[in-house]
């Protein structure tokens, strides 16, 4: 009797021994949605749009701030607007009034897969006894063009730390302009944006209020012989908190269901859904929509969808607007 009490009371102690797993509310199929991101004839428009509540939640012009930092409580990763197709190359030189030129350095963007390793400014600071440093080397930033393809010219940047926020000193590259900022971090926000011109930018919605980014970015590509070149693109980047996503090219649209989830390989890549689900036919000077490919994107709500790119125009036959149905699973 003693033993079966035991092996009772090791029974009704095992749900409090194990972390439960997140659950997803018994519902039923959601309807087919329509969603468009209206990004503009140019792409000019970078457009938040969410699953969840079916609609565009924010847009901004891609060319409004430069810089973002993030905001998360002991994270430093500094970020481009590739959007813009920024590069910044640094000088391994702390000596601020340093003449730099393009030439000279080796210039990178950030790899489109939001990988915090593959950024271009890259590791500026360094942690000893509990505490964060800056290398404070000065990087050259090429920011790049504008929506109508202007260039932007370059600022000389040096990045500090003061506290939990961050130092950003620049300038124009012949040391005119030298100004010193600091940027707050909002631990609410996954990141803070920031333009040379305007200071600090209110940018992106919250993290828990969006799910895709419909947006330019610039990605690598490889020629016919092989070779390795960046390029501006237009697709769609995840939500990287809690978003991920999974491409699917066997079911049909309609008839794919939950019970096929399991088969599927889910990332958080950012660019895993990208800017290949159409393709440009030089014959017709048309943007064309890849049939037979699916996506189904695990939202941070715990809720899956799946999602089909049905145009790339709207109404008026004018390009920059992706038109995709989607079905919450």
């Amino acid at each position: 009797m003693r033993y079966l009490f035991i092996i009772l009371l090791f029974i009704l102690s095992l749900p409090s021994c194990f972390q439960e797993e997140e659950m997803i509310p018994p519902h039923e199929q959601g309807e087919l949605e329509e969603g468009v991101a209206p990004m503009g004839s140019l792409y000019e428009n970078q457009i938040y749009f969410d699953l969840n509540d079916k609609r565009q939640v924010a847009s901004n012009d891609i060319s409004v701030w430069d810089l973002s930092f993030e905001s998360s409580a002991g994270g430093w990763v500094i970020r481009l607007n590739s959007a813009k197709f920024m590069l910044a190359g640094n000088s391994f030189d702390t000596t601020f009034s340093a003449i730099l030129t393009q030439e000279d350095l080796n210039m990178k963007f950030d790899k489109s897969d939001g990988n915090p390793d593959s950024t271009a400014i890259g590791p500026w600071f360094d942690f000893s006894d509990d505490t964060v440093w800056s290398y404070r080397q000065v990087y050259l930033v090429n920011r790049g063009s504008d929506e109508v393809g202007e260039p932007l010219g370059f600022k000389k940047v040096q990045f500090d730390i003061a506290g939990d926020d961050f130092i950003v000193r620049f300038a124009e590259p012949d040391n005119s302009g030298d100004t010193t900022v600091q940027i707050v971090r909002d631990p609410s926000m996954d990141r803070t944006y920031f333009s040379f011109e305007n200071g600090m930018m209110d940018i992106a919605p919250k993290s828990d209020l969006w799910s895709l980014l419909f947006t330019k970015y610039t990605t690598m590509l490889v020629t016919d012989e092989g070779e390795d070149y960046p390029y501006l693109v237009v697709g769609v980047l995840l939500n990287p908190n809690g978003v991920e996503a999974a491409l699917d090219t066997i079911h049909n649209f309609m008839d794919l269901n939950s019970d096929d989830l399991t088969l599927l390989e889910f990332t958080k890549q950012a660019d895993v859904i990208g800017y290949d689900w159409k393709y440009y036919n030089f014959d017709n000077g048309v943007y064309t929509i890849v049939p037979d490919m699916n996506y189904v994107i695990r939202d941070r709500d715990g809720y899956f969808y799946k999602l089909r790119f049905v145009d790339f125009y709207n109404d008026q036959g004018v390009k920059g607007s992706p038109t995709f149905e989607f079905v919450r699973l």
